[in-house]
């Protein structure tokens, strides 16, 4: 490997082994409702319910929301509304979990269920994603200017050496000229969220997995020390890995998106994705998926079961939604 991160390559998601092995189709019977989006919520749940306690939280901040009813509170507190957010006519309110809900993934209303899951990722991959589309516009102001004949100055040199080594991107004695402008290019920009929301939903299984619950792990990424993560319990004798663990999910999501735009492996998402720079396109989680192939052992049936998901569920709605500022709080 070029790159040396702690971020695993390939891995097989731990809680619905079986089920992808077995095919697409079996996963509805590990998560029950996985594909079909349109099952309605028992009668047994009433909105009569007496409300929660308000939370209350400054701009910005991580929101502590033990269950499911204290986020619904939340979500209904500061207009959250998903369908108005698929028509366009709503921006995302920045409502930032810490951790998922504690009963997220116990609850059994399935619609119910996948409604709080993507209300609770989208705002915080539409955070991640913007704080690479500054670095980007950042680049592609500083690559014109070289470009135009300009010298950087040492600060922004410099800024620009640190972002290559972020990236992994050998920049030390290299001239800063359009090669390292280009290979930075490939790498610094932001993942379609109809993707990512996709892929959290199926490696934490829409919020159950022990990884997910314990260690705010939406993506099942792996690191190499015991204290950096939690170990799988189906892990192979002699195997060292573990599934790392992070102290938000907005960690969990920055994690996943520098993974997917530096790891070696998935090199043949970022050709699509500049592919679809090139012609103009916007960027589509089904074209994209198709790059992630080393994601898990099984290949392109993980390609298949991301594009499903994708579909039933309708994600490339999200496409295009913007995060609104400042963030609306909710009072006592």
């Amino acid at each position: 490997m070029a790159l040396p991160l702690t971020e695993r390559c390939v891995h097989m998601p731990s809680f619905h082994t079986a089920a992808l092995v077995g095919g697409i189709i079996l996963l509805a019977s590990q998560v029950p409702g996985l594909i079909d989006s349109t099952q309605p919520a028992p009668a047994s749940f009433s909105a009569e319910k007496p409300p929660a306690e308000r939370v209350v939280a400054p701009a910005n901040a991580p929101l502590d929301v033990a269950k499911a009813d204290d986020f619904e509170v939340v979500l209904q507190e500061t207009g959250f509304d998903l369908n108005d957010i698929r028509r366009g006519s709503d921006l995302v309110p920045a409502v930032y979990l810490a951790s998922l809900p504690e009963d997220l993934g116990s609850l059994d209303q399935v619609k119910r269920k996948k409604q709080l899951f993507f209300s609770a990722v989208l705002p915080l991959v539409l955070r991640a994603n913007e704080k690479v589309a500054r670095e980007r516009v950042k680049l592609i102001r500083f690559r014109d200017r070289a470009l135009d004949g300009a010298q950087l100055r040492p600060v922004e040199r410099e800024w620009l050496l640190e972002l290559a080594d972020s990236y992994g991107v050998d920049a030390e004695g290299a001239e800063i000229g359009p090669g390292l402008f280009a290979k930075l290019l490939l790498k610094v920009d932001e993942i379609p969220v109809s993707l990512a929301l996709a892929q959290a939903a199926v490696e934490s299984g829409w919020g159950a997995s022990r990884f997910a619950r314990n260690g705010n792990a939406l993506f099942g990424q792996r690191a190499w020390t015991e204290k950096a993560g939690i170990a799988p319990k189906e892990r192979a004798s002699g195997e060292k890995h573990v599934v790392r663990k992070y102290d938000s999910l907005l960690g969990s999501v920055a994690s996943y998106i520098h993974n997917l735009n530096s790891h070696p492996s998935y090199r043949d998402l970022r050709l699509r994705r500049a592919s679809l720079r090139a012609t103009g396109r916007a960027l589509d989680g089904n074209v994209l998926a198709g790059g992630l192939l080393s994601y898990a052992e099984i290949g392109q049936e993980y390609v298949d079961m991301l594009r499903l998901v994708i579909a039933k569920n309708r994600l490339g709605d999200f496409e295009g939604a913007i995060l609104e500022r400042p963030l609306v709080t909710v009072s006592g």
